[in-house]
């Protein structure tokens, strides 16, 4: 089987293992760090095979993130229809690229590249989207450059859905200057005082939190951490270029933790009352967005034994 046709890729180095499905989505299913003591440590949830990473692993989101109310935004001729992939709700989620089979240009040692050429009969938008996968002693590094190859501008919008471990004494911390509300479509509203929703800037145990989703914007730092107490395992996020914004989502019936970089607010193509807290990138034919996100692990001290 020719590399253009295999599902499964491996990489393995520096002390990361990770597994990529060329063919659904180019999704993450697995990705484990090696602990100084010599075990492997998962730091997705697992992925099942042969799947599109809904439940666990790592999937892209483009053209846009999260939600886009009623699958449509206003265009300069007239409003844009997109596909509606969650008919329940009245929304499409998280674009299109997840949902399709990516080609892989490169494959060896440390690296692996991927590509998502995009074009379908009475879908406006069309691009070629590119994802890089580096392991190195700083890290997993995943890198997504997107160009518009449509005739007309659109707007376009990137980001990243990992599905991490949520065990016993998981805690998550990250500095944002503004957390929104949320409708009861997921949708996020205006922004609401710090004491009415969940703050991480002094770590929260999210093994103990009711479910939350919500959004965040003013991530000046552009670093999260994420550490598993019981386990002795910690992991910085690190994003760049157009991954602003956070998402996070704590489901309290399943062993998750979403902490998604993304470009812009959910749905700023018809909120644009939200656009200065992140928006869409308005590419003419051509030109380019990209972002990145880096995860890096290291071990936390554990009390001596005989303490």
């Amino acid at each position: 089987m020719s590399p253009e046709t295999e599902t499964l890729h491996h990489l393995t180095a520096h002390g990361y293992d990770l597994t990529l499905d060329a063919l659904n989505g180019a999704s993450l299913t697995a990705l484990r760090w090696l602990k100084p003591g010599g075990t492997w440590f998962e730091i997705l949830h697992p992925c099942p095979p042969a799947i599109t990473a809904r439940t666990g692993g790592c999937f892209v989101m483009a053209p846009f993130a999260n939600r886009l109310d009623g699958g449509r935004f206003p265009g300069a001729r007239g409003p844009i229809q997109l596909p509606v992939n969650r008919p329940e709700e009245d929304l499409a989620i998280h674009g299109f690229s997840r949902d399709r089979a990516w080609r892989v240009v490169d494959a060896s040692g440390d690296r692996l590249t991927l590509v998502d050429k995009f074009a379908e009969p009475g879908n406006p938008f069309a691009y070629t989207l590119m994802l890089e996968i580096s392991l190195s002693s700083s890290g997993v590094e995943l890198l997504l450059r997107l160009t518009n190859s449509a005739t007309e501008s659109l707007p376009y919008g990137l980001g990243f859905h990992p599905w991490f471990r949520k065990t016993a004494n998981t805690r998550l911390t990250f500095q944002a200057t503004t957390g929104f509300g949320r409708d009861p479509r997921g949708f996020a509203t205006a922004p609401v005082p710090a004491e009415q929703r969940p703050t991480f800037s002094s770590g929260v145990d999210v093994s103990a939190i009711p479910w939350f989703d919500g959004h965040y914007a003013g991530w000046t730092s552009r670093t999260a951490a994420i550490d598993w107490l019981s386990d002795w395992v910690s992991m910085t996020m690190q994003a760049r270029g157009a991954l602003t914004n956070l998402q996070v989502y704590v489901p309290d019936n399943l062993p998750v933790l979403c902490v998604e970089p993304v470009s812009h607010v959910p749905d700023v193509h018809n909120r644009r009352d939200l656009a200065g807290y992140g928006d869409v990138a308005r590419l003419a034919p051509g030109e380019t967005i990209e972002g990145t996100m880096i995860l890096c692990c290291s071990g936390t001290s554990q009390p001596d034994a005989d303490q």
